[in-house]
């Protein structure tokens, strides 16, 4: 019975060694697992902010656009005004023209030159008998 003690003893040693192994080696594969998640994440984080990056020029770029935009309506709104205020003295020189006024009023009165005050006179104008 003396060597059953010792015995007993060797064999829980060499099984507490092969489970020091074992803790061993699973800390290894964590060990690894840990430093390749570690450097996903740094890619992912890196990524991140590429993409911030990007998204702040965007942005920038937007808002330029906008602005010009905002540049092209605003002269569109003036080459509108400018075209309504340009086509407004024939309306009332051709009301006036319906009304009985003669091309030579129509020089003095808008500027127009005389071919053009006899050319609404022409379309425009009571017939003459």
């Amino acid at each position: 019975m003396n060597w059953l003690l010792p015995l007993a003893l060797a064999a829980l040693s060499i099984l507490l060694a092969a489970g020091l192994l074992l803790q061993a080696r699973a800390y290894r594969k964590l060990a690894r697992d840990h430093a390749a998640l570690a450097e996903g994440v740094a890619r992912q984080g890196q990524d991140l902010m590429g993409l911030c990056a990007a998204a702040v020029q965007v942005d920038q770029r937007v808002f330029g656009q906008e602005e010009k935009l905002r540049e092209c309506l605003a002269r569109l709104e003036a080459l509108a005004v400018r075209e309504a205020t340009q086509q407004q003295p024939y309306h009332t020189a051709i009301d006036k023209v319906k009304s009985g006024a003669r091309p030579e009023e129509l020089v003095t009165e808008f500027g127009l030159s005389l071919s053009e005050a006899n050319l609404l006179a022409s379309l425009y104008g009571k017939p003459r008998r």
